[in-house]
């Protein structure tokens, strides 16, 4: 469950930037480079970059973990192995799960049309189960509602949240293409529970954290610090408490709230056949659009990791399993600073014995002048990646836009160095040229990619 970003060239260049490694062919030694990745972690905590819980094993056995920053804030209390985050979107692959399980007891199918339980819900008769699952319904994501903060903090009955997810107009045809929507999660939640005829909430610990001793997962509640439950932060000169969804409100698409090792020991499970079906595994994992059921892949170089991120108020979580080689990694953040990819890609490089760069936080930010900042004024392109960037200088600052995307502040720390902190982008600019008093290129480094881009 997320509240998506607007800031489409920060998801552009974050995963262009995986995409790009090249990879050893089967994972390394990571006793090289764990060090560096303690030192990398425990940096971005110290430099109020991100708050963490990593953990990592390959085929079930522990291979890494570390913890970095506080649970509570106010309580200074340190996040440790046993603080419980709430998860967001990774609760839809839970949701998924159960689905699964009541298709292969003959419950339901993927053809199962929504107007058996919600007739009057537009497209009904049209939509079925693998549509929601798969977010292809046209049902309007009702976190995109305008009015949703002045919602999702109080409690909401399933009648309140029918109501809302009816008087939306469809947004396409059902099948046509795919749009995430936390709605079609919601359903499918409800639907669950009219089969049970139990809270989710029961249903998920009887089906899913019982029988795996994941006993520290469970649909969330109001945050108990006492219950090594952390709360979540935003940064603005120091960290912020964030407010707190009520948990009625994201349901089937986001309530879950786990530890870092009992969602890494929930996809073990998943992909070891202790929860479902190899042939509904399979469902899940066939991706069009990009996603499957309940479940995505994100690309590490030529490597592939099935599973989901989430995004829930400060919180931030990325769960990843390859199947090829065991390995599986998870990420709990409450408190984000900084591009959350490159977070993932430290870890990752670090597992497949690559190095990473530690960020020099020493450098602070400066003013330069309009005379200078003009110098960088112009269209760039690359013959790296099939994007041109756009600088121009807006009320003293350096703006960047590239196409189709939205326009970034860009922060300068030289005459020639700046930076968009929240994506981990880095540019350096080409000193201009004595003739011109104009740049001729610059490098834009991110994800330990360095991409370079000349004037147009």
């Amino acid at each position: 469950m997320k509240r998506m970003t607007k800031i489409r060239l920060i998801v552009f260049w974050a995963k262009l930037a995986a995409i790009l490694f090249t990879l050893p062919t089967a994972a390394q030694s990571l006793n090289q480079h764990q060090a560096d990745l303690d030192a990398y972690l425990k940096a971005l905590n110290e430099n109020n970059k991100v708050m963490t819980a990593v953990y990592v094993t390959e085929n079930g056995v522990p291979r890494y973990e570390h913890y970095a920053g506080l649970a509570s804030v106010e309580d200074n209390s340190p996040i440790s192995a046993q603080t419980r985050f709430r998860i967001g979107s990774v609760t839809k692959t839970f949701t998924a799960v159960l689905i699964m399980q009541l298709i292969e007891n003959n419950k339901l199918s993927l053809d199962t049309k929504l107007n058996q339980f919600y007739p009057d819900i537009p497209n009904s008769a049209q939509i079925n189960l693998k549509h929601l699952l798969s977010h292809r319904s046209g049902i309007f994501n009702y976190t995109n509602d305008p009015d949703y903060t002045s919602f999702m903090t109080t409690p909401q009955t399933k009648e309140q949240l029918l109501s809302r997810i009816r008087g939306y107009r469809p947004e396409f045809s059902p099948g046509s293409k795919h749009k995430y929507s936390n709605s079609n999660y919601v359903l499918l939640g409800f639907i669950i529970e009219s089969l049970y005829d139990k809270p989710l909430k029961e249903i998920i610990t009887k089906k899913i954290t019982q029988p795996l001793n994941l006993n520290s997962t469970y649909y969330g509640n109001s945050i108990e610090i006492e219950e090594n439950e952390a709360s979540s932060y935003r940064h603005n000169g120091h960290w912020i408490k964030q407010a707190e969804t009520h948990m009625s409100v994201p349901h089937g698409a986001g309530a879950i709230v786990s530890t870092a090792k009992d969602i890494n020991q929930f996809f073990t499970a998943l992909f070891g056949g202790r929860l479902i079906s190899s042939d509904s595994l399979r469902a899940m994992m066939k991706l069009e659009d990009g996603y499957g059921l309940g479940m995505t892949a994100a690309p590490f170089g030529e490597k592939k990791f099935y599973g989901h991120f989430g995004g829930i108020d400060g919180f931030v979580s990325a769960a990843g399993y390859n199947t090829k080689d065991g390995l599986n990694v998870t990420v709990l953040s409450n408190a984000l600073n900084y591009n959350f990819n490159d977070v993932l890609i430290a870890v990752l490089k670090t597992m497949y014995g690559l190095s990473i760069d530690i960020p020099d936080f020493s450098a602070k930010p400066i003013k330069l002048s309009e005379k200078i900042l003009s110098a960088y004024e112009g269209e760039f392109a690359s013959t790296q990646v099939p994007i041109k960037i756009r600088f121009w200088v807006e009320n003293g600052r350096l703006m960047s836009q590239a196409e189709g995307q939205g326009a970034l502040p860009l922060i300068a720390y030289s005459e020639t160095e700046f930076r968009f902190d929240p994506a981990g982008i880095v540019i350096n600019f080409n000193k201009p040229s004595a003739s011109s008093s104009r740049t001729n290129g610059f490098i834009l480094s991110q994800g330990g990619g360095k991409y370079e881009f000349k004037r147009q």
